[in-house]
Parts: C-alpha cells; structure tokens; sequence
C-alpha cells in the first residue's frame, strides 16, 4: 500500500537513490581524499542488494506479479547481452557514472512500467560494474533478509540495535 504499519509514507524511488550515494561512497571517487583509496567491492555489492529489495518492492507494488517479473528478467537479459566490457576496464569515475545513471533513473520518480525497465536495466549495469552476477545477487539477498529480520527482532526500527559486531558493521558477516 505505500505506507509502513505505524503509516509512515514508503517512497521506494528515495530508497533507492539513496543506497545508490552509500553505493557511490565505497569507491575512491573524491579527488580531494583517500584518492589511492581500494574500492570497498563487498561494501558496493551489499548496497546493489540493498537496491535490489527496493526495486523489486517498487515493482511490485506498481505492477503486477507478471508484469515486473516479465519487465525485470528482460532488463537482466539486456544486462548480459550489451555489457562486453569488463570491471577491470571500466576506471573508477567511469564506474561510479554507471552508478549515477541508476540513481537518475531512480530520481524521476516514474512508476510506469517503461520506467521500471529503464531503472531496472540501469541497476543490472551497475551490478555488472560490481561483477555482482544474478547467483550471488539472490544469495546475498536471502542472507541480507535473514539479517534484516534479526535487526527488526533485536529494536532497529526502535533505535536500540547496534550493527557494530567487534569492531565490524553487521552487513559484513552476509
């Protein structure tokens, strides 16, 4: 319906533009800090996992079953068919491009179905930037819902959960 238990409005298109920022932060994109910065590769994945909830919540809830599910396998095949160039030679603000171009899509707020394929094609790119493939997608999404689950049970949505587990943010355990 939109709207969580305690009727809060749900805007899955904010969710995802804003797990795209925190997908943008793992890399060393700033010219001014940490420039010989790694990549933090695993961090960037859980994001796209992040994302991934989000998108198929927002296509869910627009559309039929069929409908996204027949709008979203055709965006992975697009994503398998036109990707020929690899993660390696893709440099970093090339990458992180590829990564404003799903947090664009997300901004335009379109719930059409023509919409849906244009941020879902534009979130496969991204995870084949990632080299995230469709397996490890659905596997690090199972784990990540499992953990969700556990954050709800254990007070996030109230505050008390601490995600930090000795010295490592809980994310890093999936």
């Amino acid at each position: 319906s939109g709207m969580t238990q305690k009727g809060k409005r749900i805007d899955w298109q904010r969710c995802i533009y804003m797990e795209t920022a925190e997908l943008i932060d793992s890399y060393p994109w700033k010219h001014w800090k940490a420039i010989d910065a790694a990549i933090d590769i695993e961090n960037a994945r859980v994001e796209l996992v992040d994302i991934w909830h989000f998108l198929l919540s927002l296509a869910l809830e627009n559309h039929s079953y069929e409908l996204a599910r027949n709008e979203l396998v055709q965006a992975l095949e697009n994503a398998r068919t036109e990707l020929e160039s690899k993660h390696s030679e893709i440099d970093i603000i090339e990458q992180v491009n590829i990564y404003e171009q799903l947090m664009g899509e997300a901004l335009k707020k379109s719930k059409t179905i023509a919409g849906l394929g244009r941020l879902a094609d534009a979130f496969f790119q991204s995870c084949h930037v990632a080299e995230l493939d469709f397996a490890i997608l659905y596997e690090t999404y199972m784990a990540k819902n499992v953990l969700n689950k556990f954050r709800q049970d254990h007070g996030y949505k109230e505050g008390l959960y601490i995600k930090d587990w000795d010295g490592n943010q809980d994310n890093e355990a999936i």
